[in-house]
């Protein structure tokens, strides 16, 4: 009876320091049981080691920042802004916008953005980008009615569309899917300013609706990145195997309006302003990521650290954008670019090329 007492109270002591010996911090847990006795320290050092690279504490809000940006990416790239077409337009276009940044104003704020952005641990800024092929068609050139204050000849409808099935390079992988219908009605019509080489484009009011998904993730059996650091003088080597994932999707509807002006035909310069209705806006991580702590190149089966978690950032209600920006007109062809800022902090830039007639 002694005798299993004692083997009772042995295990029953080395359970406890088996569970003991495990720090959860937020989606975070880890057990270094090779670290003995400095276990817990060295537990809390993998802990804050990996929530600083992984920005775990501050998911959400990233993600928020990451919704917004891809919103943005979503827009500026469907509508011909610029060009005043009277029968059709074909062309295509990429957006690249950032959130959560502001404009370097000086050498310093730029020298220190690019030091946020190359840091080692995923900044708290987001970013997104988008592509897509557009066709718009003008109704001027067909035999229809004016009903009241509604000219259908005043009116341009563009749809556009892209889709990238999933493309794998390495442990990356990508896919997206784009799709758009936008209205656009000539509120004023163009005007010739005489002896000054400037035609005036009118006033455009602009409404459409965006549905716009995309999904990026790496995935690694090997290493997803290593965590490397010196702990109550022991070396501490993290590196976890695993998946991360990043899913954009937005429903949006923006309202826009926007006028051109051209001088001597080969240039053009857009202005515009926009209220962007988000339907649903989000960004979605997944992260399944684990593998073995080792301390002084030793691990056992109790040494470990597993990041597990879904989270999932949002915008929501109205946004407030304005874009411009020049257009190069070269016989029928379009050379654009669009800069946008909205009232979040906000920024993208459109390149793009349009065959019009």
């Amino acid at each position: 009876m002694r005798q299993a007492s004692l083997g009772f109270l042995l295990l029953f002591a080395v359970g406890s320091t088996g569970l003991y010996a495990e720090q959860v911090c937020g989606p975070v847990t880890v057990s270094a049981v090779s670290g003995a006795p400095f276990s817990t320290e060295i537990e809390n050092e993998v802990c804050s080691q990996i929530n600083s690279k992984f920005q775990t504490g501050n998911l959400s809000s990233v993600l928020g920042f990451m919704a917004r940006a891809y919103a943005v990416a979503a827009q500026g790239r469907v509508a011909d802004y610029g060009a005043n077409m009277q029968v059709f337009s074909f062309g295509a276009a990429t957006t690249l916008a950032v959130s959560n940044v502001s404009v370097p104003t000086s050498y310093g704020d730029l020298e220190a953005l690019g030091k946020r952005l190359s840091a080692q641990t995923v900044p708290d800024v987001g970013t997104g980008f988008s592509a897509t092929a557009t066709l718009g068609i003008s109704l001027r050139t067909m035999n229809l009615r004016k009903r009241g204050w509604f000219d259908p000849k005043n009116l341009n409808i563009y749809a556009s569309f892209f889709l990238l099935p999933s493309v794998t390079y390495q442990s990356y992988s990508i896919n997206a899917t784009t799709g758009s219908i936008y209205l656009q009605y000539k509120l004023l019509p163009m005007r010739k300013l005489r002896f000054a080489l400037l035609t005036w484009g009118g006033l455009d009011l602009g409404v459409g609706y965006t549905y716009s998904t995309s999904k990026f993730s790496v995935t690694s059996t090997d290493k997803l990145t290593t965590i490397n650091f010196t702990s109550n003088g022991k070396n501490i080597v993290y590196e976890p195997t695993g998946s991360l994932s990043l899913a954009y999707t937005t429903h949006m509807i923006p309202v826009e309006l926007s006028t051109n002006v051209s001088l001597l035909y080969f240039l053009s310069l857009v202005f515009g302003a926009a209220a962007d209705f988000h339907v649903l806006t989000s960004a979605e991580l997944a992260a399944n990521v684990s593998g073995a702590v080792k301390v002084d190149g030793v691990s056992g089966p109790g040494d470990y650290a597993r990041f597990n978690t879904t989270e999932t950032g949002k915008v929501s209600g109205v946004g407030f954008r304005v874009f411009g920006g020049p257009q190069f007109n070269i016989w029928k062809m379009r050379l654009f670019t669009l800069a946008h800022a909205t009232s979040d902090s906000t920024y993208g830039v459109t390149l793009g090329a349009r065959f019009t007639w």
